[in-house]
Order: C-alpha cells, then structure tokens, then sequence
C-alpha cells in the first residue's frame, strides 16, 4: 500500500478494529493478526505495514513473501499515485503472474483537494486488471471492509487454484526456491487458509 505510514496503519486498524485512530510511527513496520470467523474453519489473517522507507532487498523480500497486496494512494497528494504505478511495477518485476491485488484511492472526501483525477485512477486500474476502490479511511468501516473483502475474495480464488494445480502461479512464476514454495503451499494446507497481506508504501500520504 502507498502511502504515509500513520495513513496506512490506519487503515489496518480500521479494519481490525473498525475505530480511526490517525497518529502513528510512520518508520516503525507493524505486523497484525487478525482472525475471521468463517463457517468451516476461521481465516487467520498476517498483515504486514512496513515501514515509510526500505532498502530495495527488503521491498523485494516483502514482495515474495505476501499472498496480496493493498495498493493506496491519496488524491490529494499526485506523487502518492505515482509511488503506487512504481510499486505496481515492483510487484510485477518480482511475480510476473496473477496475483490479488486491490488499487485503494484514500481522502475521497477532500474534493476540492483533488490532485488525482479518478479516471487516473481507473486507467491505473485498468492496467494492473484489479478493483479499484475510492474511500475515506477517516470517515468510516464500511468501504475499508469492502476493499478488504475483495482482496479476501482473490485470495480464496488463488488458494483453490493452488489445491487444484498444485502449484502457487506466483511463487512459481516469481522464481522463488522450491523449498520456499513447498513450505508457503502446505503452510496454507495445514492452517486451511491463513493468507498473508503486505502494504507496501511511501512515505509521500
């Protein structure tokens, strides 16, 4: 996720915990732990926030190691956007395959702020073939629980193809050791669908 790291935290704590909270460390990487009550088994969920600035090994690393990725950007902050269309390419880079993604433009409820217009967004969209959401993490849940039910959504599609295949399309296209993509596969088979989510971001929210 692009990005300024108390924004994007924020929205991981929106979802987590459905309240705003605006104020965090933007250089500190925070992973959560969130279960979901499922009717066969619950989903256990790793969310990654990493922090403002990284070296490139450590984007890299975080790119191989997530299942799916959250992408914001601001509309009032033009270089936000152009962080995420980078970011886009990185994941790409490292995966060249499908893999879940949801593009999220955040301060939808600064208009006259815009810098961002949302047929930008849509064409970016557009080229990464993902949904694209406009939101105001500030504002409330809902919208921020709908992004994240669609990335849950991709992630099932993908789990049950890996089932099917045998395979994880996007270790495999991505190069990754044989003995990575064994252990995330039946790490998945064992846990019966805990799925990791990495936002990336920059420190330009």
């Amino acid at each position: 996720m692009t990005g300024r790291a108390s924004r994007c935290k924020a929205f991981a704590v929106r979802y987590i915990t459905k309240r705003y909270i605006g104020d965090y460390d933007a250089n500190k990487e925070m992973m959560y732990n969130h279960k979901i009550a499922a009717p066969r088994d619950d989903l256990s969920l790793e969310i990654l926030d990493t922090a403002s600035k990284m070296p490139a090994e450590t984007l890299e690393r975080h790119i191989k190691w997530a299942d799916g990725f959250v992408l914001m950007y601001s509309v009032t902050d033009r270089s936000s956007f152009l962080e995420a269309r980078r970011l886009k390419e990185e994941i790409y880079r490292h995966r060249h395959a499908e893999i879940p993604v949801v593009l999220v433009a955040n301060k939808s409820d600064l208009l006259t702020a815009r810098a961002v217009t949302e047929d930008e967004g849509l064409d970016l969209a557009g080229e990464m073939d993902c949904p694209k959401y406009e939101l105001s993490v500030a504002e409330g849940y809902q919208a921020v629980g709908e992004t994240m039910d669609e990335l849950l959504c991709q992630l099932k599609r993908e789990f049950v193809k890996m089932l099917t295949t045998g395979t994880s399309p996007g270790l495999a296209a991505a190069g990754q050791a044989p003995g990575m993509e064994k252990r995330s596969r039946l790490y998945n088979m064992k846990k019966a669908f805990k799925k990791r989510i990495v936002r990336s971001r920059s420190d330009t929210f």
